[in-house]
């Protein structure tokens, strides 16, 4: 026997299964294009994939077409509902409720490359939360799954000493005596400071003059390098430093400006110092971490200025941007006290 089905309850029934199933197919994606790359463009379609090396935007007839990755200035998509909340949870500095949603935003994500931009968006969260063991291995992931990444200005390297770690300090030793490059660079910076020492110069040194690894992992090894030297640096050498800054990848050059105000303050150069600090919130902020203590670090050059007003006021933003770093502590007690 047959029941007739009413075409109001159809149409009911597969906006209901649109609505469980998102439609990832049109996708728009901003371009430079023309001969002198200067054009901005639209396409629409379906992103394949999206690499640090390309992307492929699948037409409504089936095309396929491929683009540089270094024209593509925006992609607008449908995310999951979990990926939203996750976006939303970050942003309102609820890092916990934030990882959780990113999880599931990566369980439910059935496209490659967007699962690596959630990745990278779990990296930011757990550096921000002092977690680097569990940043280091996935942002690993995003690498070994994409080696050209364009997810570089994430990486969680490091950018100055920290207090012994048990989770951390195993996990950068793995990473250290891993065959991969940028797990090498990844383990060496944390384990600068520590026992290790030698053996991570001695990685970072064949990292740098290595002509056959990635110019990011490379750049990053040599920063590292300069962190061996700030104790009897010279003027004219942090000078170099701050000229091998500028063709140094962009992606990696925050924890160059680190180091470099590290190096200006130690030479009692506050000013110059304070604007390689801030030179990492205002252009890096997706280092979160970094940029916090980069404001703590501005923060003590204006101090030294008698600037107190300003110094206050990088405090503060501390505090209200950057609530659940380890900085912010620093800022807190500052703060209580004036």
């Amino acid at each position: 026997m047959r029941f007739p089905v009413p075409l109001p309850a159809i149409i009911a029934l597969a906006l209901a299964v649109l609505c469980l199933h998102p439609c990832f197919g049109e996708d728009i994606v901003t371009l430079l294009s023309g001969k002198d790359a200067k054009t901005r463009t639209n396409r629409t379609g379906e992103i394949v994939e999206f690499t640090g090396e390309s992307l492929q935007l699948q037409s409504s007839s089936g095309r396929v077409e491929n683009f540089p990755a270094a024209r593509v200035l925006e992609i607008r998509t449908q995310w999951t509902p979990a990926h939203e909340r996750g976006d939303s949870l970050r942003a309102e500095g609820k890092l916990d409720e934030a990882i959780n949603a990113f999880k599931q935003a990566q369980r439910d994500e059935p496209r490659a490359w967007a699962r690596r931009k959630i990745m990278a968006e779990l990296v930011v969260c757990y550096a921000e939360a002092g977690r680097f063991d569990v940043a280091g291995d996935e942002w690993l992931a995003i690498e070994s799954s994409d080696p050209m990444t364009m997810h570089y200005n994430v990486v969680p390297v490091a950018w100055q000493p920290v207090p012994s770690d048990a989770r951390l300090e195993p996990r950068a030793v793995a990473w250290l005596s891993n065959k991969a490059p940028a797990a090498q660079v990844l383990g060496a910076s944390w384990l600068l400071t520590g026992p290790k020492r030698s053996a991570a110069m001695a990685v970072l040194d064949g990292l740098a003059g290595s002509k056959t690894v990635d110019p990011r992992i490379r750049s990053m090894a040599q920063v590292q390098l300069w962190r061996t030297k700030l104790v009897s640096v010279k003027l004219d050498e942090v000078g170099r430093w701050q000229s091998a800054l500028e063709h140094v990848p962009t992606e990696v050059r925050a924890g160059g400006y680190f180091v470099v105000g590290e190096a200006l303050s130690r030479l009692n150069k506050p000013d110059d110092a304070a604007l390689a600090f801030l030179h990492i919130p205002l252009v890096h902020n997706q280092q979160r971490a970094m940029a916090a203590d980069a404001l703590i670090a501005a923060a003590k050059e204006h101090e030294k200025l008698r600037r107190v007003e300003q110094a206050a006021g990088l405090y503060r933003e501390v505090l209200s941007g950057y609530s659940r770093t380890a900085a912010a502590e620093e800022a807190k007690a500052w703060l209580e006290k004036k």
